[in-house]
């Protein structure tokens, strides 16, 4: 009888009421047991209702978070946390979506002194926290979500130049990917990764490598969708030059083009940027309106290395049209291969408004670039943007100019010989002087992270081993005559681990190639995640040993964009082009390479295949390359090649509304989100 009153009273039954005539009236014991049948208890013996009842009474330490909390309006809340002792974090993320669609956001930090109960469930030390929340809400339905750092996310990788969209004009914008969020967001999706989007060379636009960049520090602004801007909306003549039969001509030449033509965008957008600048020159900074003061504070806030980017691209574009041998600033004229000379400062002060262009267009740049990153919170993305830096920076880049100091001017980096490129790699770019980046503080590369992670949720670092050493050439020698350079890892990655902190960034280590212990050791110790590739881990015990092959604290993908397809890959297209550009060690390699024919499934099979495969693994991140699901064979870069190949041009074969669209692919989104989880 009495476990039968401690099961009714858990399951909330009363045993008592007041009767209307004032007297207490008792529930029978068989009237709650008629009830507590009905309501699915079982009560055929006194241990089984004896185990009801501890079901019962453990059943809220199995919640994490309760299903609503009530808070009153003007009122400090709690909110009530438990976890398992063994596996608490004590890093939270907090993002509280109002019943008005406004979000807000926060960290949280529990320690052993937060915790306010706990018990012991079937072996496991559940704690329970009470999270305060110094928030005056409005009135109304609100969504709280936890977040550890620990869910399963997956999202897209991106080039964002070859999207094509119904208004871009000839390669992907920020517009364009603003635009991609809500869908993508509504498909699963909880981050969009891109190509490095650092600054290039405004004059060159044919020099369109993400990896090799003129600054790091800053963004690519042909990226700006010069059409959604504040000043485009009321500049006449900006939109009657958009109009005009000439140049609507030229812009549909630019979105039909397979590859993208830089040259003819930059064109496009260079004729429209002058327009505009002019008018916030006319309409803006003449009247010293809010806008020309918000840009001017943007300005002054950047600091020297956004001036210098902007002087040195001015000044690099008009010395290399009256000389193609110019490009490099080691060719300028010597009085202007110095930043800090009298002759440069000449020429900003003859050029100030060309100079002022470059610096507006960045700030616009900045600015559309946060305004997705603020829609990818709106859209409740959980970490937004997953964005890449480059390993190094370009010799002739506005970053060696301005500081030359920083770099080993006469040495470039690449890698040794490996699976990927026989013959090694030598990317012309250059590694950061280990003496001079101590003498400063490590203070180039702490600007270098936060530059990167300024509008992220995730950075991936290109070449992660360059932490650690760098493989060096001399100036002009073949990619196997060189050797490591040991670089100051423990330092450089404290500075990772703090800036991420910092930053709420999360951060991936491409460590692909010839990977030494220690670097493994080091992003272990301070939770990189490791990069795994489906196509590279095709090994023994690859398969039967998943979980060891795609660790929790990893990325797991397909593909890369320094891979072939999946399906150009199956096809072997891949080998008939490496054929063709002369990237095997030998003929014989090839032959043998192309003789190892093997049957072919479907290629829609075959991707669906090895995406839900890899969607399934441990791993925390999982990307997938939106080539890889519209069946695309030719591949975005081909390692080991400049002109022989059209890299960082080609297109997506479909306006990217269609493919978002499509059901095909949205069907698999859905099919690999419930793979991760």
């Amino acid at each position: 009888m009495e476990q039968l009153k401690q099961l009714a009273s858990l399951a909330g039954l009363q045993d008592s009421y007041v009767h209307a005539n004032g007297h207490l009236e008792h529930i029978a014991p068989a009237v709650q047991a008629a009830i507590l049948t009905a309501m699915g208890f079982a009560l055929s013996d006194e241990q089984q209702i004896a185990a009801q009842s501890q079901q019962l009474r453990n059943a809220p330490w199995f919640e994490t978070l309760a299903p609503v909390t009530v808070a009153e309006q003007q009122q400090p809340f709690q909110v009530r946390l438990q976890l398992a002792a063994d596996t608490a974090n004590s890093h939270w993320q907090w993002q509280l979506q109002l019943e008005d669609g406004q979000q807000l956001n926060g960290n949280l930090l529990l320690q052993a002194k937060d915790i306010v109960e706990q018990n012991e469930l079937d072996g496991r030390l559940i704690l329970a926290f009470n999270l305060p929340f110094q928030l005056d809400l409005p009135l109304g339905y609100h969504q709280l979500t936890l977040s550890d750092g620990q869910q399963s996310t997956m999202g897209p990788a991106v080039q964002l130049y070859a999207v094509r969209s119904a208004r871009n004009w000839g390669m992907g914008d920020f517009a364009d990917l603003k635009a991609m969020v809500a869908p993508l967001a509504a498909a699963g999706n909880d981050f969009i990764g891109l190509n490095p989007l650092h600054a290039l060379y405004p004059m060159l636009p044919q020099d369109c490598s993400p990896y090799s960049p003129s600054s790091r520090l800053w963004l690519n602004t042909l990226y700006v969708a010069l059409d959604e801007t504040q000043d485009y909306q009321s500049c006449t003549a900006a939109q009657q030059l958009v109009a005009s039969a000439t140049f609507q001509q030229q812009l549909a030449a630019c979105r039909a083009a397979a590859n993208v033509d830089y040259p003819a965008v930059a064109a496009l957008k260079q004729q429209v940027a002058t327009l505009l600048f002019q008018h916030f020159q006319q309409h803006e900074l003449a009247r010293q309106s809010e806008r020309a003061k918000a840009f001017q504070v943007f300005v002054a806030e950047a600091g020297i290395s956004l001036y210098q980017w902007a002087v040195f691209s001015v000044l690099q574009g008009h010395l290399f049209w009256q000389d193609l041998q110019t490009a490099a600033w080691q060719q300028f004229p010597p009085e202007l291969q110095d930043p800090h000379s009298a002759a440069v400062a000449a020429f900003a002060e003859q050029h100030a408004s060309a100079i002022e262009q470059q610096l507006y267009l960045q700030w616009l740049a900045q600015l559309q670039l946060a305004e997705v990153k603020a829609e990818c919170r709106k859209q409740g993305m959980a970490i937004g943007l997953y964005c890449d830096v480059a390993v190094g920076t370009s010799r002739s880049s506005a970053e060696s100019w301005g500081a030359p100091e920083d770099f080993l001017l006469d040495l470039s980096v690449g890698a040794p010989p490996d699976i990927m490129a026989p013959k090694g790699q030598n990317w012309g770019l250059l590694a950061y002087n280990p003496v001079t980046l101590r003498q400063k503080a490590y203070q180039p590369f702490i600007e270098l992270i936060r530059a990167n992670m300024r509008s992220a949720g995730a950075l991936r670092l290109d070449h992660v081993m360059a932490l650690l050493r760098l493989w060096c050439c001399p100036l002009g020698a073949d990619a196997t005559a060189g050797c490591y350079l040991r670089m100051p890892a423990q330092e450089l990655f404290a500075i990772l681990a703090l800036e991420s902190q910092r930053n709420h960034c999360v951060v991936i280590g491409e460590d692909l190639g010839t990977v030494p212990a220690e670097i493994s050791e080091l992003m272990q110790h301070y939770q990189v995640l490791s990069y795994r590739v489906f196509m590279l881990e095709q090994k023994a015990g690859s398969y039967q040993h998943r979980d060891l092959t795609y660790p929790p604290q990893a990325l797991a993908t397909v593909t890369t964009h320094d891979m072939p397809t999946l399906v150009g890959f199956w096809q072997e297209l891949d080998l008939a082009l490496r054929h063709q550009l002369d990237l095997f060690p030998s003929p014989a390699v090839a032959d043998s390479l192309q003789q190892l024919g093997i049957a072919q499934p479907d290629a829609a099979t075959l991707v669906r295949a090895c995406h839900l495969y890899t969607a399934a693994t441990p791993a925390r991140l999982f990307a997938y390359q939106l080539e890889d699901l519209v069946l695309l064979e030719t591949p975005v870069n081909i390692p080991g090649t400049s002109t022989e190949y059209a890299n960082w041009q080609r297109k997506l074969p479909q306006n990217i509304e269609t493919i978002l669209s499509d059901n095909k692919v949205l069907q698999l989104m859905q099919e690999m989100k419930q793979a991760r989880s």
